[in-house]
């Protein structure tokens, strides 16, 4: 079983992944628009409209004008995404002489911010499904793959904070790991032991494989959809 996970699945994972993300480009880009619906970058509107969808990408204004408990909870869970996404970067690779031209201490910013960022994250995401189980508006529309994403986002969340504040994370292991699996010269040498981090790796391919299939791809979406959302 963690030959196939840690060995087999990635690569069928980034096979799917990429097809399925070329796949609904597709579809969005082949599908009939309505009216003055038009594909991104809009042939009119120049800088004002750029801007217009770069302001509702990173500041969701038609969200705070409508739901402003919403806004807060999902303005912070994809901002600490955000930061987490950029701080696993270290799970790769690392920057010692960035480190020690700025003078920081990189594995105790990642301790701190790393497991700030692991907790919040998990309590926006927890609030989410609060959202959607109390509020009757948001219940009924709601369907199974919705609550699925947000328990497998949280079970993703859960396990990384074990590893965060639980079970030792070898660094330089999972390194050489992603390595060879990268290179194409995986050995099971390089494996690793840690059954809080094959979870969480599993995890994450699984929930990999559900982004081009699920609501979840919104990210994608809004640069095929700027009229609508200009006119929200």
């Amino acid at each position: 079983m963690q030959f196939y996970i840690m060995g087999v699945l990635p690569y069928i994972t980034l096979l799917i992944f990429i097809t399925g993300m070329v796949y609904r480009i597709y579809v969005w880009s082949k599908t009939p628009q309505p009216g003055a619906l038009t594909l991104f970058p809009a042939p009119r509107g120049g800088a004002a409209s750029f801007m217009n969808v770069v302001k509702e990408s990173l500041l969701f204004s038609s969200l705070f004008k409508g739901d402003k408990f919403l806004w807060v909870t999902t303005w912070i869970f994809h901002v600490t995404l955000a930061l987490i996404f950029i701080g696993h970067i270290r799970v790769f690779t690392d920057f010692p002489e960035l480190w020690a031209f700025l003078g920081i201490n990189a594995d105790n910013m990642s301790a701190i911010s790393g497991g700030a960022a692991g907790i919040i994250i998990t309590v926006c995401a927890v609030l989410l499904i609060v959202r959607r189980t109390a509020v009757l508006r948001v219940r009924e529309i709601s369907n199974f793959s919705d609550f699925l994403i947000l328990f497998l986002i949280v079970a993703v969340l859960t396990t990384g904070n074990l590893m965060r504040f639980g079970e030792h994370f070898d660094l330089a292991v999972t390194r050489e790991y992603f390595s060879q699996l990268s290179t194409f010269s995986l050995t099971t040498s390089a494996f690793p032991l840690s059954g809080t981090f094959i979870a969480h790796f599993l995890l994450v391919q699984v929930l990999l494989i559900f982004i081009p299939f699920s609501k979840v791809l919104h990210f994608g979406g809004i640069f095929f959809t700027q009229t609508i959302i200009q006119k929200a």
